[in-house]
């Protein structure tokens, strides 16, 4: 038997991002991180090993401070026109 954490984001017309931890009962050391990323209808599974889970984590954070952080020119962080 399966059970997992499931988190949902996103919105519509732009698409979905659905990360699960899959845990399994009989083998707790086998845990895993399941992604799901749907846009326009189609969607895609990926299973992330922990090395993977950790790149995404630094890569989420490190997205997270740029965003905060003041741009030149009077711009907010991720703002294009």
């Amino acid at each position: 038997m399966h059970r997992g954490l499931l988190s949902t984001i996103g919105r519509e017309r732009t698409g979905w991002v659905t990360v699960q931890l899959v845990v399994d009962r009989f083998a707790r050391r086998d845990l895993a991180v399941k992604l799901d990323a749907t846009r326009y209808g189609a969607t895609q599974t990926v299973l992330l090993s922990p090395a993977q889970v950790d790149r995404l984590i630094d890569e989420l954070a490190y997205a997270h401070l740029e965003m905060l952080t003041p741009a030149d020119g009077g711009e907010r962080a991720g703002e294009t026109r």
